[in-house]
């Protein structure tokens, strides 16, 4: 009789340590999903983070190109984007980067001008847009006075337009966004 009575008390206790290593399965696989939500997380941001840089470099390609087919600074007359920066101008304020208004439909639009359309090509909610600014030529505009040529070495007596482009790129959800600013030299004519 003894013997059953040790066999009763012996399923219990298997209960209990099937119990404990439920549990600590259990933890296991909720810390593995929380890990793998985290992962997914991550990369879902580093994708966005990459979208949006290279949206951002279509847009200075787009500024780029456009200075490149334009014949005159003429084109620069302050609308669609197009600046021009009067050397001791104290009227003139540089546009609000940062300001969601600035690159409203007036601002020029990337597509079309790198060839390819962001929004149907790669699903982004928004075009990359640019803003170009011309700085005048090079002698004219202290702040054209930036060595486009190669660093440290001395600049050529040609006369060269310099431009300020900057771009806007969104990712995927059209909720970050990221600016580019490259300085762009033109030599005249």
């Amino acid at each position: 009789m003894k013997i059953r009575s040790q066999q009763k008390k012996q399923q219990g206790v298997a209960l209990v340590v099937s119990l404990i290593i439920l549990i600590s399965l259990t933890m296991l696989g909720m810390t593995s999903i929380q890990r793998t939500t985290t992962d997914l997380s991550m990369a879902g941001n580093q994708r966005e983070t990459g979208l949006m840089f290279q949206s951002a470099e279509v847009g200075l390609v787009a500024a780029e190109n456009l200075i490149e087919a334009s014949n005159t600074n003429g084109d620069f007359d302050d609308t669609n984007g197009l600046f021009t920066v009067v050397a001791n101008d104290v009227n003139y304020k540089t546009p609000a980067y940062f300001n969601a208004t600035t690159w409203g439909a007036s601002v020029s639009q990337a597509s079309g001008a790198a060839g390819a359309s962001m929004t149907s090509d790669f699903g982004l909610k928004i075009e990359p847009r640019f803003i170009v600014e011309y700085l005048g030529d090079r002698a004219q505009n202290a702040l054209a006075n930036v060595n486009i040529g190669g660093y440290g070495t001395q600049q050529t007596g040609e006369i060269v337009s310099i431009y300020r482009s900057t771009a806007r790129g969104t990712g995927l959800t059209g909720n970050s966004f990221r600016y580019v600013q490259s300085y762009y030299g033109k030599e005249a004519p």
